[in-house]
């Protein structure tokens, strides 16, 4: 008898070591155990983020190292990784935002060129959309659900040079009539047309975001299957350089931990 109340608290011991419950069975005057794995926390949910931002930031600097010759990002280009989770009532959203910056104005970048808005004009942008597909399609695929929301908030922006001709626009997202978007943070209708042209650097800041939002469009395949909110921002800085032309994207996953049990998240 000794001997079999030692045998349950070795097991019971032993369970509670790895974060386990155990339950115990009686099946015909003989006990067996089964473990019922506990689900994570959100302070555990917090730890394990912040691990992911540190790895995905080493994991994009060693990316950019590899680049071909054709499409370098130039060490000049500093790009930015962050992860973060937010709780809202009875939902865990994982908010993921990636940007990047010059570090010296005074030297060249891979930034977009003067008049320029294709992703395909940045080097630093192609990288960064790429990056993105990437994680979505394998480290985040698991948090997308089919029918889930997500948010997607997209930043274009140019430096302070006027535009003093009209820039050919050559109709790369069709015409544009009346979008509503947010410019120099506020509500704005942007009209972009293959005869209107670019006439205004608020058009050209609109423009290399929406090149991004198409770009998520038809090349990420989770985001096929998902509610998507995409949201456009518009920005005209007042200083002139290339490091002042970029895109940033912020990615909002609505309940992507929704197999968290509210007891388990501090309520």
């Amino acid at each position: 008898m000794n001997r079999f109340i030692l045998i349950v608290m070795m097991i019971f011991l032993s369970a509670s070591g790895f974060g386990q419950e155990v339950k115990l069975e009686k099946v015909s005057d003989r006990f067996h155990y089964q473990y019922s794995k506990q689900e994570p926390s959100i302070q555990q949910i917090q730890k394990d983020n912040a691990e992911r931002q540190r790895s995905w930031q080493e994991e994009f600097e060693a990316m950019k190292a590899e680049l071909d010759e054709g499409k370098r990002v130039s060490d000049n280009v500093k790009v930015n990784v962050q992860t973060d989770v937010q709780q809202l009532d009875d939902e865990i959203n994982l908010i993921v935002t990636v940007s990047y910056e010059t570090i010296s104005l005074d030297v060249a970048g891979d930034d977009y060129g003067l008049g320029k808005y294709t992703i395909q004009n940045s080097n630093a942008c192609v990288f960064m959309c790429n990056f993105l597909k990437m994680k979505l399609e394998n480290d985040l695929a698991s948090y997308i659900k089919k029918g889930g929301k997500i948010d997607i908030k997209i930043t274009g922006a140019t430096d302070g040079t006027p535009i003093n001709s009209k820039i050919p626009y050559n109709g790369e997202y069709g015409d544009i009539k009346d979008k509503p978007i947010t410019l120099n943070g506020k509500p704005f209708n942007v009209t972009v047309t293959k005869q209107t042209g670019i006439t205004n650097n608020g058009q050209l800041a609109f423009l290399r975001s929406q090149g991004v939002e198409n770009y998520l469009k038809a090349k990420v395949e989770p985001l096929k299957q998902t509610q998507n909110n995409f949201q456009i921002f518009a920005v005209e800085n007042t200083e002139k350089g290339a490091g002042y032309r970029r895109v940033s994207v912020e990615i909002t996953i609505h309940g992507a931990f929704d197999n968290v049990e509210s007891s388990n998240t501090g309520k």
